[in-house]
């Protein structure tokens, strides 16, 4: 008899519909189960690893089954038929899963599963927190909407078929008694891998972004960027915190700036310190405060450098520009 995924982690079985139900919602979430047809046989089972953001878990049912567990909310759902096979609807989507075409459930959209009587599935469970953290991340930006997958995977070809190959080979290991994977960080990196690849190989409503294909920043959102500078710029703004606080990646943050304001995110902000500082010196007394106070006031922590980039800008010194000031008071 072959060997079932993950054998060792095995949860239950059990040919009652509601004992199944109830153990197989512990792991994902509350649901509606029908069993399909006259006389129906359960013969359930499940298999579970859980681990911090991803449980692998194989799932059997034994007879035909509908499953509606509706919106996921939580959690991102990798369907992997390993045997059988299944029909998965999700939105507007709707998939006949085999082991050569697999689905990738959203939680912002509402699920629904046909299984046959003899389909088995690796079902894979990915925390949404850590999708969502892992994405922001890789854009190098706050996230403006819900991540929305592709519904189906061809996983014989291209990306998904080396991450699918990745993921297989990673939950035959969790089944072996010394496997790597019992290590604590070889885990960590196990899921990390497996949260990457799956934002590489199939499409979602950021794919573009990834790929480097950003659509052009609005006025609106570059003009967040722009006021923040402009309200605080003694602030330690960097490139990354103006693309969360904005939206958008820092890539088409920077592009942005380039293209309306002909300058970089760290070039407006410089702009705007050197600006400030010249109109505090121009106010200022020598006897009261000094070159340093104030620059170091709006950010110009590197008083060298300061100086000769706001010679290059005023035509003169910040010194000569506060003794000035002092010259004609007097």
């Amino acid at each position: 008899m072959t060997e079932l995924p993950l054998e060792k982690y095995k949860v239950f079985e059990s040919t009652d519909v509601d004992e199944t139900r109830d153990q197989v919602e512990k792991i994902f979430c509350p649901h509606r189960m029908d069993v399909v047809g006259p006389n129906p046989e359960l013969n359930a089972r499940m298999h579970c690893r859980r681990m911090r953001n991803i449980a692998v878990t194989y799932v059997s049912y034994g007879w035909d089954v509908r499953v509606n567990p509706g919106h996921l909310e939580n959690f991102f759902a990798i369907l992997a038929p390993t045997a059988g096979r299944g029909t998965f609807q999700s939105g507007f989507e709707q998939v006949q899963a085999s082991p050569e075409r697999i689905a990738v459930a959203s939680p912002t959209e509402p699920l629904h599963m046909r299984l046959s009587n003899d389909c088995g599935q690796l079902v894979i469970r990915v925390e949404r927190a850590a999708v969502e953290a892992r994405l922001s991340e890789m854009i190098d930006g706050a996230l403006r909407e819900p991540i929305r997958f592709q519904l189906g995977m061809d996983v014989t070809a291209g990306y998904a078929r080396s991450w699918f190959d990745q993921l297989s080979c990673g939950v035959k290991d969790l089944g072996r008694p010394e496997s790597l994977l019992a290590h604590p960080l070889a885990i960590e990196q196990f899921e990390q891998n497996v949260i990457t690849g799956l934002l590489l190989a199939q499409p979602h409503n950021y794919t573009a972004m990834l790929n480097g294909d950003d659509r052009p920043v609005p006025s609106r959102l570059l003009g967040i960027a722009v006021d923040l500078m402009e309200g605080h710029p003694e602030w330690a703004h960097t490139p990354s915190s103006l693309a969360r606080q904005a939206g958008v990646s820092v890539r088409a943050l920077q592009k942005a700036f380039r293209e309306q304001l002909d300058s970089s995110p760290s070039e407006y902000l410089r702009g705007v310190r050197l600006q400030r500082v010249h109109d505090e010196l121009c106010a200022a007394q020598a006897d009261v405060t000094t070159v340093g106070e104030i620059a170091s006031k709006w950010g110009m922590a590197h008083h060298g450098r300061f100086a000769a980039v706001y010679r290059e800008r005023f035509g003169e010194s910040p010194k000569q520009t506060l003794s000035r000031q002092h010259a004609r008071r007097g």
